[in-house]
């Protein structure tokens, strides 16, 4: 298959759950099939030294110049002026000329066998063109920004959270119409959209994780660490720590004074690193070179997030690893466990205190949960097993449009 490939950023490094995705989805199919990627330019080295990633994988990249209205100091700018826009921050942020420019002229030039477009603001592109084309949802963002605008306590992040929901509540199944078909994390996406859309042709394709880089070790695990990880600044996580922290970190300190929380992961905000600067049982690491060495350190991983969409990559990871979860069934939303088995989901503080400290406490229920969680993972969540699936998808499209195009082509030959 020949395969254009359409990401609003070069998907590296690997720093938070969207790019990983996208780049493991890339290298794959880049693996077996001709692969061109057109995304915005790099800003920073690390993201320069991903496109070399990638070419020396066979993918060809190429890069657009950064529209004013996409650079990141200006965001609370184009925020507010979408206020008074039709469109969200979304279009905004994700829509260029210069991207509109190079997706055209591909699609004009390049004879692609399948278009596949990372992210469903991406599809206020036109693309013109008759060869099947998907889009990635990584999650139903409109349900996101309804679940911010609901949790919200800043009232200008509120009224923003509530501006993008209801426009691009409608402007997110537009775009998605637009495809041949959509691939979503979950089945619980797949039905949400097509609730909205009856005739949308979704395809679950799961999030995953590569199992042979996160393997535990043999260190030595601290028997008293709580671990969460990710992207901090992201808002469903911020919100996650910060409920935590007030809610079910003091019941958790209470039977266990020696327990301490390790918030690993970039960019924690202000009022995630004050809790850091402010209670010595608490860590905030930042930027880390290796998430591995805290999974490896860690008793057990906590995913207490009322806010997202999609599936946690935390989760896989974690599982990976051989690592006991406590989530709140948000937060494990779109993962096939078994609640007991390979997770534990508690939605309540006092519910989600409780399992923490069990499962520090009770060392076969831990084994337990980490044999299950890693088990989960190698049969279902490995990225190569996630791309083949992809590639399925793929060909039985790009099959259908040929029969269908020889089908055309015969009536109009019979017609002459």
């Amino acid at each position: 298959m020949k395969i254009l490939f359409l990401t609003p950023y070069v998907p590296y490094p690997l720093n938070n759950g969207g790019l990983i995705r996208v780049h493991h989805l890339l290298l794959n199919l880049g693996r077996e099939h001709d692969v061109t990627a057109i995304c915005m330019e790099p800003d920073n080295d690390a993201q320069a030294q991903g496109i070399d990633i990638f070419k020396n994988h066979g993918v060809q990249i190429e890069t657009v110049p950064v529209a004013r209205s996409q650079k990141k100091e200006l965001k609370r700018l184009y925020q507010l002026q979408s206020l008074v826009s039709p469109k969200p921050y979304q279009y905004k942020q994700y829509h260029s000329k210069a991207m509109q420019d190079a997706v055209s002229k591909h699609l004009n030039d390049g004879n692609y066998d399948l278009l596949m477009v990372e992210f469903s603001q991406m599809g206020y592109y036109e693309l013109n063109t008759d060869i099947p084309s998907f889009v990635d949802q990584h999650n139903v963002e409109y349900e996101i920004m309804h679940r911010t605008y609901e949790t919200e306590k800043s009232p200008l992040r509120k009224i923003l959270a509530y501006s993008e929901w209801k426009k691009y509540s409608k402007q997110e199944i537009e775009n998605c119409e637009k495809f041949t078909g959509c691939l979503t994390t979950s089945q619980r996406d797949a039905e949400i959209l097509q609730q909205r859309s009856p005739g949308m042709d979704c395809h679950v394709i799961p999030n995953g994780v590569d199992s042979e880089f996160f393997r535990a070790d043999d260190s030595e695990i601290d028997p008293n660490m709580v671990l969460f990880t990710g992207t901090i600044s992201y808002y469903p996580n911020t919100e996650g720590i910060l409920w935590f922290y007030k809610n079910i970190w003091p019941l958790i300190i209470a039977e266990n004074p020696d327990a301490t929380f390790c918030i690993a992961g970039k960019a924690p905000p202000p009022e995630v690193q004050a809790i850091a600067d402010s209670d010595p049982a608490v860590t905030a690491t930042g930027m880390v070179d290796d998430m591995r060495d805290y999974y490896n350190k860690a008793a057990v991983v906590v995913v207490p997030l009322r806010v997202g969409g999609g599936t946690r990559l935390k989760i896989l990871e974690g599982m990976s690893m051989s690592k006991a979860i406590v989530s709140t069934s948000v937060g494990a939303e779109g993962i096939d466990h078994t609640n007991g088995n390979d997770i534990l989901l508690k939605d309540t503080p006092e519910e989600f205190s409780t399992a923490v400290l069990t499962v520090m406490k009770n060392k076969a229920l831990r084994q337990k949960l980490e044999s299950g969680g890693r088990s989960l993972v190698e049969a279902k969540y490995d990225w190569r097993a996630v791309s083949q699936k992809l590639s399925l998808v793929f060909e039985e499209a790009i099959a259908k449009h040929k029969k269908q195009k020889h089908t055309e082509n015969e009536a109009t030959r019979k017609a002459s």
